[in-house]
């Protein structure tokens, strides 16, 4: 019977996966000299459900199972996930490989039978990240042979039109780093670099820090609410781009500045005063640099975290929770900082949407711009633009006839894809069963001579 998924109610195919053989496995049992082989076995899952394993195969980089099992279907954005393991009687088992392969786009026409590479054990992705930018070389190939089968095209269409929310992902373990870090990150770059300067700019305007800025902005706030008040909408943009062309050209300014030649003799006091502050320069610009992974090395001391240990289980279930939110916030929010201040490829293509975003704001009226911005962000987060894209995927897989390209199935098991291990296993027995003339092994570990038949006769006459 097929594995049932976590949504029965919305399962709409059958997976029947056939697993075959491997090849080129990684050797994992040792012996007095070096790795020999293994003991293989699959496990299996669709998503988060229920996982099957293999019977063993003894002593093999090459098994065979030959087995077919198969699991109910209810997400598009599942993954059919293979992990080849070692057994071992006395320790723990060892990984030898894993793959997955994405059913988003698994035709209805026929069942694909190849070879797929496995990606490395320790390839194996953190949560958030993705598996397949690590290349799949030198861990082997498995053969496998997918099929959809009972499909139900009424559900099968509701599951692209209507798909059901992701899964969330496992908690991870506690670890009060994990939040003291991205908090921190965030502190510094909302308030520190954001809010800090703006709230510091405006209280200086207020009071009078200086006079005759004060007195412009006053003259322009007055003259702004008489003439420019259906140009207020534009201001938003134009002030970020402002800020943008600012960080921009004072880069530039920098540059051109480092490159600039001095007149200042060596070995003077103003040379070497010189080249102190380029020396702080450059450390200041280093640290900044690396402003941006500081959250990951941010921790507490070991009494405060020998104090959080202690804490009660709802608190830790809190912070658990929290450490992904804060750490996806903290790239984000990093992210948008390196755009605005020319650190990212995304640069150019902010400056040109701030500056079509102030151009729409002068050309709409108020009414139709608020109405516009209110209306965008609604239809954003709602159920359409997913039901809009899942139809055109579900048409575009009604004409597909081929395997999914993502999956890199190939008819024949290639080269790179296979273990160094198993390489040299068949390179001794390739040179132990060649028949080659000059050596032969014998049962206690040394060699001698093969003697042609002539030498053989003189040897025993003597």
């Amino acid at each position: 019977m097929p594995v049932p998924s976590c949504d029965e109610h919305r399962e709409f195919a059958t997976l029947q996966v056939r697993v075959i053989e491997a090849k080129g496995l990684l050797a994992a049992d040792f012996n007095l000299v070096s790795k020999k082989s293994s003991d293989p076995y699959c496990l299996l899952r669709v998503g988060h459900g229920v996982q099957v394993r293999t019977c063993t195969v003894g002593a093999t980089l090459e098994p065979r199972w030959d087995v077919t099992t198969a699991f109910r279907v209810s997400r598009l954005d599942s993954f059919l996930h293979l992990e080849v393991w070692d057994e071992d009687t006395a320790t723990r088992d060892d990984a030898l490989g894993f793959l997955d392969l994405s059913l988003a786009k698994v035709p209805l026409s026929r069942p694909f039978r190849g070879w797929v590479p496995l990606r490395p054990p320790e390839a194996q992705p953190l949560p958030g990240e993705d598996a397949r930018k690590t290349p799949a070389t030198g861990a082997g190939a498995v053969l496998l042979e997918v099929q959809m089968l009972d499909v139900k095209p009424v559900r099968r269409f509701q599951a692209f039109v209507s798909p059901l929310p992701p899964v969330p992902p496992p908690l991870p373990h506690f670890d009060i780093d994990a939040v003291y870090g991205p908090a921190m990150h965030l502190v510094d770059l909302i308030w520190s670099r954001f809010l800090s300067p703006i709230l510091f700019w405006i209280l200086d305007l207020i009071f009078w820090a200086s006079p005759t800025r004060t007195l412009f902005a006053l003259i322009l706030w007055n003259v702004g609410a008489k003439y420019c008040l259906e140009h207020y909408p534009a201001f938003f943009p134009l002030g970020l781009l402002c800020f943008m062309l600012r960080h921009y050209f004072h880069e530039k300014e920098e540059a051109v500045r480092a490159k600039r030649p001095t007149l200042v003799r060596k070995r003077t006091a103003p040379a070497i005063l010189e080249e102190s502050q380029a020396g702080s320069e450059h450390g200041a610009l280093s640290r900044q640099d690396s402003r941006h992974v500081d959250y990951d090395e941010a921790q507490l001391g070991s009494a405060v975290q020998g104090l959080c240990f202690v804490l009660p289980g709802s608190v830790k279930d809190l912070c658990r929770g929290l450490q992904p939110l804060l750490r996806t916030a903290a790239d984000g929010v990093q992210t948008i900082h390196d755009i605005f201040v020319w650190d990212h490829d995304a640069s150019p293509f902010a400056a040109i949407a701030l500056l079509l975003w102030a151009v729409l704001a002068e050309v709409l009226r108020f009414d139709l711009y608020l109405m516009l911005i209110g209306s965008s962000i609604l239809l954003a987060c709602s159920p359409l633009l997913p039901a809009v894209s899942g139809f055109s995927a579900y048409l575009s897989l009604l004409r597909a006839k081929t395997q999914p390209e993502e999956w890199g199935m190939r008819s024949e098991c290639a080269e790179e894809w296979l273990s160094k291990d198993y390489l040299d296993v068949k390179g001794l027995a390739s040179a132990s069963t060649s028949g080659s003339p000059s050596r032969q092994r014998l049962r206690h570990g040394k060699t001698m001579p093969v003697l042609s038949p002539s030498k053989a006769a003189e040897r025993s006459a003597h």
